[in-house]
């Protein structure tokens, strides 16, 4: 008769156990509910050479406005110490108010470029640049050198302004 040889397998806490199903069959159940979104990685998708030149453009551009937000928040922090500690009449501190909201809007402004650069980065990099969201037409060249985080064609941007 063979001997047959059991290997020794390290014991499993059965707490680990019962925490990874319980864990599992939660996300299961809930993703089947719609209640979480399933999480997927983006697929690594080769770079078109058509687009390298709009991609590093939009990391250039990324770079300025994260610059551009930082001095502005310093900025603001400087001119809020600033009016606390400035003796003045109420034009003083109305003129240094007007200022604050001024850069406030001007980073609320960067922030939604910020997001639409991000987008498009994140679109050259799983292959969907170029393609219209609505009607999955390609979008022209010229208008991607022009708005380089346009998602949507001439006509389909057209409809959806109008």
């Amino acid at each position: 008769m063979a001997s047959s040889k059991k290997k020794k397998q390290k014991p499993v806490k059965k707490s680990v156990v019962k925490k990874k199903l319980k864990t599992n069959a939660i996300k299961k159940i809930a993703q089947k509910l719609k209640i979480i979104p399933v999480r997927v990685a983006p697929k690594k998708v080769r770079i078109n050479p058509l687009f390298q030149p709009l991609l590093a453009q939009l990391q250039r551009r990324r770079n300025e406005i994260t610059g551009q937000v930082n001095h502005l928040e310093q900025d603001l922090r400087d001119e809020m110490i600033d009016n606390q500690n400035t003796p003045g009449d109420s034009a003083d501190h109305g003129s240094g108010e007007l200022s604050q909201h001024l850069s406030v809007t001007l980073m609320e402004n960067d922030r939604i470029e910020l997001e639409r650069i991000e987008r498009a980065i994140s679109r050259i990099e799983t292959g969907q640049y170029g393609q219209c969201e609505t009607c999955e037409k390609s979008i022209p060249m010229p208008r991607l050198k022009a708005i380089p985080w346009a998602t949507r064609c001439i006509t389909c941007q057209s409809r959806a302004e109008a």
